[in-house]
């Protein structure tokens, strides 16, 4: 799976969203693979139109539907088209006691979840919950421009999929070439996960195109 999140750049938000979503699209066509898209909550609704199976929405929270300005409940983000949720990523931590109940939640309304997780030790921890997914992300190597959790730390990858057989990982941190793919994936990891390197790129569908390419070992 190729997962790119659109956080909040303004180079993914509108028409560029929707861009990104066509680029996924014909990736993942391509190369037989499963791409995801997270774009901001303004942009879900046009993104899913493009990308129906693989848009997911980059938070959510355990709160009621009414009562609940500012929050986002799962139900919104399912009306909007999401098949799945992002949770805990490390620049929108939650405590266990609401990410538990989150994902409850989130997987009762039969969309699927990734759960972020920044140690092996946050992995195995993380995993009792039960997600469809465990993203695996050493923060200080989020959004790095010089190199990736696949260059620093393969071994790490390697301990995280052993640590947790029955779910698949999805590594993130400075992934940003093919090579970074193709190492992940030998080391057992199942998805890859990036952002600033698609979305601040000269020329997204290139890149796109590049790490879908990886997936081919």
């Amino acid at each position: 799976m190729l997962l790119v999140n659109h956080k909040t750049y303004k180079a993914s938000s509108g028409g560029e969203a929707v861009k990104l979503a066509g680029y996924l699209l014909e990736a993942g066509g391509k190369y037989n693979i499963r791409t995801v898209a997270c774009p901001q909550f303004a942009d879900l609704k046009e993104v899913a139109k493009i990308l129906p199976e693989g848009a997911w929405a980059q938070h959510v929270d355990f709160v009621e539907r009414g009562r609940a300005t500012g929050w986002t409940p799962p139900e919104i983000v399912k009306d909007a088209g999401a098949v799945g949720v992002i949770l805990n990523h490390s620049e929108h931590k939650l405590s266990y006691e609401d990410l538990g109940k989150t994902v409850e939640k989130v997987r009762n309304l039969g969309l699927e979840v990734l759960i972020f997780a920044d140690s092996l030790e946050e992995s195995i921890e993380v995993a009792k919950f039960k997600p469809n997914w465990i993203g695996y992300e050493p923060p200080e190597l989020v959004a790095s421009k010089d190199t990736s959790v696949a260059k620093a730390k393969p071994e790490i990858i390697e301990k995280v999929v052993n640590a947790i057989p029955n779910t698949p990982i999805l590594v993130g941190a400075g992934i940003k070439d093919v090579e970074d793919v193709r190492v992940s994936l030998k080391l057992g990891a199942k998805g890859i996960g990036v952002a600033s390197a698609v979305v601040l790129a000269l020329d997204p569908n290139e890149v796109i195109e590049n790490l879908a390419s990886g997936f081919r070992l």
